[in-house]
């Protein structure tokens, strides 16, 4: 019996009856088993202005092989970048809390959705890249949301968590520190949702 492609494997399991495993998945293609955002993260990086275009042309190349590893990885060996973990979905509803309305310019750094492929047991990563003129509108956005919004944003939901609040919080004032920062640098900012 032959190998099989992360493809070839994923279009089995879509089939009745074929053995559910969570083996493999296809490349920048990640899993979402059970129905659930396993593993679906955010992940930012800065771009130098002269390569927006390139970026937009090809933005993979941009992105590192392992974004987990640059977050997770030891202190001195990680990039500058912005990692949001699972917290860009809540990010978006801060940023766009009314879907009858137009959304914060913030929203622009969190909006996105992953496509998912092969009946839901993967997806394809979602990218984006935000010129230098987009980061700084987004910084000066970003800035203005504080506490009472987070509150505001948690107190919304059916069952809260004790720890959402905290973890919001957390990843906002990364994005607010992120995006001042390439604002400041005049970078433009290239994310990935996947």
């Amino acid at each position: 019996m032959s190998a099989l492609s992360a493809f070839q494997l994923a279009d089995r399991l879509d089939r009745p009856g074929y053995p559910q495993s969570p083996l493999l998945t296809p490349p920048r293609t990640r899993s979402i088993w059970n129905g659930h955002r396993m593993g679906i993260r955010y992940y930012a990086y800065p771009v130098e202005p002269e390569l927006v275009d390139k970026a937009r042309a090809d933005p993979e190349t941009f992105i590192s092989a392992d974004p987990l590893m640059d977050a997770w990885g030891p202190t001195h060996e990680r990039p500058t970048m912005l990692y949001l973990d699972k917290c860009w979905s809540p990010l978006q509803r801060l940023t766009h809390p009314d879907p009858m309305a137009d959304p914060r310019p913030a929203f622009r750094l969190f909006e996105g959705e992953v496509t998912p492929t092969h009946g839901g047991l993967a997806w394809y990563a979602w990218f984006r890249v935000l010129g230098p003129d987009e980061v700084a509108s987004i910084a000066d956005d970003l800035v203005d949301i504080g506490d009472q919004e987070v509150e505001a944003l948690v107190a919304s939901y059916a069952d809260p968590n004790p720890d959402d609040y905290p973890y919001i919080r957390h990843h906002l004032t990364a994005a607010q520190e992120f995006t001042m920062q390439m604002a400041r640098e005049g970078k433009a900012i290239i994310y990935m949702i996947g």
